[in-house]
């Protein structure tokens, strides 16, 4: 189970205020939180998802990301 600090202690290594701000917090905790108590997921596909957003959320922290739509 990720707990919301850490997910605080993730948003607050980034520099950029969209991702180190209260809401986004809120959303990835919430976002954990239902894949967590989700009945018809294995506990391997909640530990895939949890650390696909997880993943997620350090790498677009981090590094300058350019998004090709």
């Amino acid at each position: 189970m990720i707990d919301i600090e850490e997910i605080k202690a993730i948003c607050k290594q980034s520099n950029l205020w969209e991702l180190n701000n209260p809401r986004v917090i809120g959303m990835v905790n919430n976002m954990i939180k239902c894949i967590e108590n989700e009945a018809t997921y294995t506990q391997d596909q909640k530990e895939t998802a949890a650390n696909i957003i997880l993943s997620n959320l350090i790498i677009f922290g981090k590094y300058k990301i350019d998004l090709i739509a």
